[in-house]
């Protein structure tokens, strides 16, 4: 049986190493210098030919008039110009944001979808006006 006992104390004129190993030091009280970090020798450049990204005007346009014309749909002919500039420049905005170094496409379908939705409803306002006009013209008959 050995004698090794593992919840016996350690005792410090005996440390229990062989004569041949070395005594170890406790860290920081090396005999040699020690030397402090060096300072890296590089700057930080950036990416040679690296342009950051434009969104496309005529993107941000045609939504920002796409959503004038959702608003003023009551107004026919002011909005069906309106509807149709958003279509336009939507179009032009996502076909530029297809481009590199362009960003915008999602604001050129945002403004496409409103110019179209914004269409839609001053068509029938149009349509209903246009009725009305008709029908009051030939209720009364020629000499009204």
């Amino acid at each position: 049986m050995t004698d090794f006992d593992p919840y016996r104390q350690p005792d410090p004129a005996n440390p229990g190493y062989p004569p041949s190993a070395p005594v170890p030091q406790l860290w920081g009280t090396q005999p040699y210098p020690v030397q402090p970090y060096a300072q890296p020798s590089y700057v930080s450049q950036p990416y040679p030919g690296y342009q950051p990204l434009v969104t496309s005007g005529m993107a941000v346009a045609g939504m920002v008039i796409g959503i004038v014309a959702l608003v003023l749909f009551w107004v026919p002919f002011l909005d069906l110009l309106l509807g149709f500039l958003a279509i336009g420049l939507s179009w032009a905005g996502m076909v530029q944001a297809d481009r590199p170094g362009y960003t915008g496409k999602g604001m050129g379908i945002a403004g496409l979808v409103c110019g179209i939705i914004a269409v839609i409803p001053a068509l029938i306002v149009m349509l209903f006006f246009f009725g009305l006009f008709a029908a009051a013209g030939t209720a009364c008959g020629i000499a009204c």
